[in-house]
C-alpha cells in the first residue's frame, strides 16, 4: 500500500502555481504513446534511467529532472508519458478536466507541451475533500475562470500535488500537439493501461484505471478491489 503522507502534504493548500524550471527545446519527429512508462526503477538497479529507442531524445530533459529531485527523491522511481499527435475539439490528447496530479501523494511531476498550453487555476480551493471522486467535483465546483493562466510553450513546469491543472480546450481545426511528463514517486504506477518497459525486468500486479485512478488507497499499491492480469 501507499506510505503514510508527510506533513508538508497533509498541510497543502489545493491551487498553488507550478514553478518554471527551465525551456527545454524537445524536438518530435513521430507520433507517440506512452503514458507511465518506467524509466528508473530502484529495485531493477537506481539512478539507471532506461529508454527504448524512440525516447532517446528525452535522455538529457529526464536526467535533469532526476538531479533536480535527488536530495527528495533518491530511490524514487521515475515515470515518462509521452505523447505525441493530432490534437482536436474535444481530443486534447490528456486527461479532461480539472484535477491535481499525484492527489493524496507526495509525487512530483514535471510537464512540458509544445502547443496547445495547460491551464493552471491559480485560486484557493476550499475544503477539498481526501475523496478521490469528491475532490475532482468540488474543483469542477470552485474553479474561478478569471483565474486560470497558462504559460509559454516549451517550458518545464514542476508540479506538487496542489496544482490544480486541466488540458486545454482545443480550438478547431486543431494540430499536431507534444506532451511530455516525468513523474517521480515511491509508488508503484500500476494501472491497466501504462505502458510497459521491456529494457526492465519486472512483473506487477495491475488495477483497474476506471476504479482507482485519484485513490491514494490503491493507485500505486499492491491491492486493489479488482485484479486485472499484468
Amino acid at each position: 500500500m501507499t506510505r503514510p503522507l508527510s506533513e508538508k502534504t497533509r498541510r497543502g493548500i489545493y491551487g498553488r502555481p507550478p514553478r518554471v524550471v527551465a525551456f527545454p527545446n524537445l524536438e518530435w519527429d513521430e507520433y507517440l504513446h506512452y503514458m507511465y512508462l518506467p524509466v528508473v526503477l530502484p529495485e531493477c538497479a537506481w539512478g539507471s534511467i532506461r529508454l527504448p529507442p524512440r525516447l532517446e531524445f528525452l535522455r538529457r530533459v529526464i536526467e535533469f529532472v532526476c538531479e533536480r529531485e535527488r536530495a527528495f527523491y533518491n530511490g524514487a522511481r521515475v515515470y515518462v508519458t509521452a505523447r505525441r499527435g493530432y490534437a482536436t475539439p474535444g481530443n486534447p490528447l490528456n486527461r479532461p478536466g480539472w484535477h491535481a496530479d499525484g492527489f493524496g501523494t507526495d509525487d512530483v511531476n514535471y510537464v512540458w507541451t509544445d502547443r496547445f498550453p495547460t491551464l493552471f487555476a491559480i485560486q484557493d480551493f476550499q475544503k477539498i475533500s481526501t475523496d478521490h471522486v469528491r475532490s475532482i467535483e468540488q474543483f469542477e465546483e470552485q474553479v474561478d475562470p478569471v483565474r486560470v493562466v497558462t504559460f509559454p510553450d516549451r517550458a518545464l513546469l514542476r508540479l506538487d500535488p496542489f496544482v490544480v491543472h486541466a488540458a486545454p480546450e482545443i480550438p478547431a481545426p486543431g494540430g499536431e500537439r507534444g506532451f511530455l511528463k516525468i513523474s517521480l514517486s515511491h509508488e508503484k504506477y500500476n494501472l491497466r493501461g501504462n505502458s510497459h518497459n521491456y529494457l526492465f525486468d519486472y512483473a506487477w500486479k495491475m488495477w483497474s484505471r476506471d476504479e482507482v485512478r485519484n485513490d491514494p488507497a490503491y493507485a500505486g499499491g499492491d491491492a486493489g478491489p479488482q485484479e486485472i492480469a499484468a
